[in-house]
């Protein structure tokens, strides 16, 4: 489980994230939605250790990691796997090779093992007869499932998603949400993922927090985002696509 407690954070004396609270549990799909700037992004910053709140707490697993220095986030992240907006693919490797060099740098694990773990990723993510191809020869929907299918290569028990939809098809943003999905169902996985698109959070959230003005102004299971009278909330009901 992750857990932001009291969070504050400012850029400069901007205010970005107010005390806010969030908590993603294991095996849960959890949405963070709001408009562009409001923060969604960095609070996957957080959850990874990449920048240290103003004030307030970071716990994963029940451990505070706020202060942790650099060597100790590292098996910190290793729980959670990051899925970038823009992917973050090696572009002069091949997708086998992007799914190979962590495991090969960081783990230095034997080539019968590396072999194994990217084969396993590599049909997970539906990308069998793909492997030697470069990431600039696949459509946006097959570059993304090569990121998602290299975020699984360290096992984690949680996957971070930043705008997972973002600019693909109808065809290929459910083909992505259909994966998520299949991460928990199958995998046994917990998901969060910050979107400004309210269709993917019905369909695939179990819970969502909306985050507006630097706090949550909602964070219950997705069903009860009807019931909210909130002006803010009632108004991403009616355009169901918030601007960015």
């Amino acid at each position: 489980m992750i857990e932001l407690r009291n969070v504050t954070l400012k850029y400069g004396e901007k205010i970005i994230l107010d005390k806010v609270s969030i908590e993603v549990k294991d095996n849960t799909i959890k949405a963070i939605l709001g408009p562009s700037g409001v923060g969604k992004s960095t609070i996957l910053k957080l959850m990874l250790g990449l920048i240290k709140p103003n004030s307030g707490q970071v716990f994963v697993d029940g451990v505070d990691i706020t202060n942790f220095k650099e060597p100790d986030l590292y098996p910190i992240r290793r729980k959670m796997g990051i899925v970038f907006q823009g992917n973050a693919l090696f572009d002069s490797l091949t997708i086998g090779q992007n799914f190979s060099f962590f495991l090969r740098e960081n783990l230095r694990l034997p080539e019968d093992e590396i072999e194994r773990r990217v084969c396993e990723q590599i049909k997970f993510a539906g990308l069998e007869g793909y492997e030697d191809q470069l990431p600039e020869s696949l459509s946006g929907g097959m570059r993304k499932r090569v990121a998602i299918g290299r975020a699984l290569i360290f096992n984690p028990k949680m996957i971070l998603f930043d705008e997972p939809t973002a600019g693909l098809d109808p065809v290929s943003s459910r083909k992505i949400l259909n994966l998520i999905t299949d991460l928990r169902n199958h995998n046994g996985l917990g998901a969060v993922f910050v979107t400004h698109i309210i269709d993917d959070v019905f369909a695939i959230a179990d819970r969502v927090a909306v985050l507006y003005k630097g706090k949550f102004i909602f964070d219950d299971v997705t069903e009860k985002l009807h019931e909210s009278d909130h002006p803010f909330i009632r108004s991403i009901l009616s355009d169901k696509i918030l601007e960015i």
